[in-house]
C-alpha cells in the first residue's frame, strides 16, 4: 500500500507526462530508468507495474530545476553528486518518405530528400542554386522565399512546438521558477513519434502539416 501511495505522489510532483515513452518499460522493468538518447540527463522514464492487467504505465519525466537524473541511485540529484556523460545518438531526420529542410543548416540554402528502403531511410542532400531558398512548405527552391528562423523565449510553463522545425519533432518545455523567470529546456521526440500541438504530447498518431 505504501509502495502504491509513494508512486502516486511522485507522479503528481514531478514534471511528468504520459507518452510514447522513451524507455522500454516491459524490457527494464518497474523503477525509474534513464532515457539514455538524453544528452542532458534530465529526462528519465517512470514505469509502474499494473498486475490486474499485467501491463506496465509509462511516464517521460523531466528532473525539476537544475537537477540531473543520475541513474546508479535512480533519483534526480545535483550535478554536483553526478556528473553528466552521454554521448548524442546520431538519429536519421527523416520519418518518413520525402523532402525536408536540412537540419545542419539554418539559412536555407539546402535540403534532404529521404528515401525508405528496406524499414530503413536513406538520406540524400540536395543544395538549392544560388539566391534561392528551400521552402518546407513548397518543398522548393523559391528566390522570393523568406529564410528568417523564429526566437523563442517563454512565457508561460507548458511546452510548445518548435516553429522552426518542420518536421515536428523538436519542442521547447518551459518550467516556472521561484523568482517568477522560466528555463527554458530544448527536446526531441524519441523514435518515430512527433509532436502534437494541441495535446502538447509526442505521439506516433499525430500528421505533421
Amino acid at each position: 500500500m505504501m509502495t502504491k501511495i509513494f508512486a502516486l505522489t511522485f507522479v503528481l510532483c514531478g514534471c511528468t507526462w504520459q507518452a510514447n515513452a522513451a524507455v522500454n518499460c516491459t524490457a527494464t522493468g518497474a523503477g525509474r530508468h534513464p532515457d539514455l538518447a538524453d544528452t542532458t540527463c534530465k529526462n528519465y522514464t517512470l514505469c509502474i507495474y499494473v498486475k490486474a492487467s499485467n501491463t506496465y504505465l509509462s511516464y517521460n519525466t523531466i528532473c525539476p530545476s537544475i537537477t540531473v537524473f543520475d541513474p546508479r541511485i535512480s533519483r534526480c540529484t545535483s550535478p554536483e553528486n553526478f556528473e553528466c556523460k552521454v554521448t548524442p545518438e546520431i538519429k536519421s531526420p527523416c520519418t518518413t518518405e520525402g523532402f525536408i529542410p536540412d537540419p545542419n543548416t539554418n539559412n536555407c540554402s539546402s535540403y534532404i530528400e529521404c528515401i525508405e528502403i528496406n524499414g530503413n531511410f536513406s538520406e540524400w542532400k540536395y543544395d538549392c542554386p544560388k539566391k534561392t531558398y528551400y521552402n518546407p512548405k513548397t518543398t522548393f527552391c523559391e528566390p522570393d522565399y523568406s529564410c528568417t528562423e523564429k526566437t523563442f523565449n517563454c512565457t508561460k510553463a507548458g511546452r510548445v512546438a518548435d516553429e522552426n522545425d518542420y518536421t515536428c519533432k523538436r519542442y521547447y518545455y518551459c518550467v516556472e521558477l521561484a523568482n517568477g523567470s522560466f528555463a527554458q529546456y530544448n527536446y526531441t521526440c524519441p523514435s518515430t513519434s512527433l509532436f502534437n500541438p494541441n495535446t502538447k504530447l509526442c505521439t506516433a498518431k499525430y500528421q505533421c502539416v
